[in-house]
């Protein structure tokens, strides 16, 4: 049980994100995946300049993520946000996306197979 309070905007962000790709598939709607990889693409280049950046390295974890979610939010055009929030729930659910598969986005079309 405290392992889902703990992971709750995570576990959340998940759920969301399901819930929303199965009202996709029933209602037959699709979203422009080259517009998710630029999105995508863009929060990566948030999370790298964060990790790299001298001034921002050494912050936890949560203050990388808060500040990674606030870039994203001025970094990203009205329609990318709100595609990103259709497919991930959350700006942060799509950071956490980015961060745990950032290896595989180099090869950005094989990730987003996996969303989808």
């Amino acid at each position: 049980m405290d392992f889902i309070i703990q992971n709750q905007a995570f576990i959340l962000g998940l759920l969301t994100t399901i819930i929303v790709w199965i009202i996709f598939r029933i209602t037959g709607k699709t979203l422009d995946k080259t517009k998710i990889n630029s999105a995508l693409a863009i929060i990566l280049d948030i999370i790298q300049d964060i990790k790299t950046n001298p001034a921002t390295k050494n912050l936890d974890d949560y203050a990388k993520k808060q500040l990674a979610v606030e870039r994203a939010t001025k970094s990203l055009p009205a329609k990318q946000t709100g595609l990103v929030m259709k497919v991930f729930g959350t700006l942060g659910g799509a950071i956490e996306y980015v961060f745990h598969n950032r290896k595989w986005l180099f090869s950005i079309g094989k990730a987003i197979k996996g969303v989808f």
